[in-house]
């Protein structure tokens, strides 16, 4: 053990030496290491510094597009849809959080949650839960929409929403989704035109739930009736539960556009290199 952390420290010295072929061999070397990397950095116990993470990420960001771009949909053959969603969610989290991330973090976080939601008896209904989550009927939330940065990358990031407590309609509803499964509530989503909802049955009638705004409940047929763009196809929308790959493709649409409102291009490829594998299938 000691030798691995003498040789960690050693690496992480090397890694802006002024040599190109000893610069080259340290990031050969520590891109090998990706995976246990993070857990190694924690038994080291010793903070890297700015630069350090800058250069680690530089090094890591292509080997990170390259895994997910090689492991895409592979969440398509699991057996579940909430299994499928959250698959495919978690890969996209920790490929947006960056190379210290895994996706079973996903998992974790959303366990931790549902488990205090029973803690503080809000699990045994939809409705409670969605008051739990997003602070309807003047309760604390946990989670809230984020109105000032509403095109925001990190919207799209269910790990960054659940360490921030804010998202966009889609990520709050995946999350709402993801734990009501755990609980034991069968809740969907409702593919809505520009601001996507949930879908619940609640005391025998169907609901649209608006996550974004404090959980609030609306009966499916009254926003069928007065949507401004209220004709059949709009019945059928709030009446029907949005796929796994509706649902994600909107998620990565969602990054898209966020993508090129910063400017980040290579990303942007990426979620469209995606995108592009989600329809050939």
């Amino acid at each position: 053990m000691q030798t691995a952390k003498t040789d960690l420290r050693h690496l992480l010295k090397l890694l802006d030496d002024d040599t190109p072929v000893v610069r080259e061999a340290v990031r050969t070397r520590l891109a090998s290491l990706r995976r246990e990397l993070p857990e190694q950095l924690l038994a080291l116990g010793e903070p890297l510094d700015e630069e350090q993470e800058r250069l680690l990420s530089e090094i890591f960001a292509p080997v990170c597009r390259e895994e997910l771009e090689d492991t895409w949909l592979s969440w398509r053959w699991l057996s579940t849809p909430q299994a499928r969603l959250e698959e495919a969610l978690a890969h996209l989290s920790a490929f947006l959080s960056g190379w210290q991330a895994r996706a079973d973090e996903l998992g974790r976080k959303l366990d931790s949650l549902a488990e205090q939601a029973v803690k503080k008896g809000n699990a045994y209904d939809a409705r409670k839960l969605a008051e739990y989550l997003f602070g309807g009927r003047g309760q604390e939330a946990c989670l809230r929409g984020n109105s000032k940065d509403y095109y925001a990358a990190n919207n799209s990031n269910l790990l960054w929403v659940l360490a921030n407590g804010q998202g966009n309609p889609l990520s709050l509803s995946c999350i709402y989704i993801l734990v009501g499964k755990r609980l034991g509530i069968k809740i969907e989503g409702c593919n809505f035109p520009g601001h996507f909802l949930a879908r619940v049955e609640h005391d025998g009638q169907t609901w649209l739930v608006d996550c974004f705004n404090r959980g609030r409940f609306m009966l499916a047929e009254d926003v069928a009736k007065h949507h401004p763009a209220a004709n059949p196809s709009m019945e059928e929308i709030v009446h029907e539960s949005a796929t796994v790959e509706t649902v994600v493709a909107r998620v990565l649409r969602n990054l898209d556009e966020a993508f090129e409102r910063e400017g980040n291009m290579t990303q942007r490829q990426v979620v469209r290199r995606l995108m592009l594998k989600l329809m050939e299938e």
